[in-house]
């Protein structure tokens, strides 16, 4: 499988998060379309020149399946949120999460629950890291 092309768009991604929410083997160009016009008004020839946009960039793969032309992502949901997040902190973080991460509480848009969560992400991380090398992981105290 091709590498898909370029970065995508807040639109473009929208139109990904509907085919995920659809589920496997994939959706239909209508499917698609009323997914994203229940939260949004969008023309549907909008949301079929974006798809046949992503086919052709590699960011969606076409699937025939008993007379219906069903579209599916060539990559991951989570690979393709870490992508784009990555980018956001290069772009708007000076590549620094920490700095987004010390937005976001200092704004108290992040819940205790969640911190929590970062912290258990974190150490999942660490611990994995650790392991590829065979070290022990060094615990930060909480």
């Amino acid at each position: 499988m091709a590498k898909s092309k370029g970065r995508l768009s807040p639109a473009q991604y929208e139109i990904l998060q509907a085919i995920w929410d659809v589920g496997a083997p994939g959706a239909t160009r209508m499917q698609i379309w009323e997914r994203i016009s229940q939260n949004r008004k969008v023309v549907r020839t909008t949301i079929v020149n974006l798809v046949d946009r992503l086919e052709a960039r590699g960011w969606l793969k076409r699937i025939e399946q008993e007379g219906s032309l069903l579209f599916w992502p060539t990559a991951a949901r989570d690979h393709v949120e870490a992508d784009m997040a990555e980018d956001f902190v290069k772009s708007f973080f000076g590549g620094s999460a920490s700095h987004l991460v010390m937005s976001l509480l200092g704004r108290q848009q992040i819940t205790p629950e969640e911190v929590e969560r970062l912290r258990e992400v974190y150490n999942e991380a660490v611990a994995k890291r650790a392991k590829k090398r065979g070290d022990e992981p060094k615990r930060k105290k909480s």
